[in-house]
């Protein structure tokens, strides 16, 4: 390959557009793209075939969390985030997620409303000529 091809395919803005666009056509991964984790689950038992779709929606403290969760034949629950454990419930997999990342469930503290944001600033007002002071015994009145 020659040099200058390689300089302009390896330059950011090309190297941006290639991912964008790769990601684009990439499937979503494994039953959790945009609508969160999903597991199917087959069985075959007295000759009838069973599929059991488990879907997660979770929320924490009123904000979604996207977890790639997911559920084996048996039960168990795993996650993509902490490969080494598996629990009995999603809700203890949750539990685990918010010991192995607080970071990540950190409550923010809500804006203040007493300073305008840094946007909204106020301008110093410009300065205000004064009048003179009237002379006393002055018959020009206001």
């Amino acid at each position: 390959m020659e040099t200058k091809k390689l300089a302009q395919g390896a330059a950011p803005r090309k190297l941006s557009d290639y991912l964008t666009r790769a990601r684009d056509k990439a499937p979503a991964h494994a039953g959790h793209g945009a609508g969160g984790a999903q597991s199917v689950r087959n069985d075959h038992y007295r000759g009838h075939e069973i599929e059991i779709v488990t879907t997660y929606k979770i929320l924490v403290d009123g904000k979604k969390v996207r977890a790639p969760l997911g559920v084996d034949a048996s039960g168990q629950v795993h996650c993509h985030s902490l490969p080494n454990y598996q629990t009995a419930s999603a809700v203890d997999m949750v539990r685990a997620l918010i010991d192995g990342f607080p970071e990540e469930f950190e409550r923010k503290p809500a804006p203040s409303k007493s300073r305008p944001p840094a946007s909204h600033k106020r301008r110093p007002a410009p300065a205000r000529k004064s009048k003179p002071a009237a002379k006393k015994g002055s018959k020009h009145e206001h």
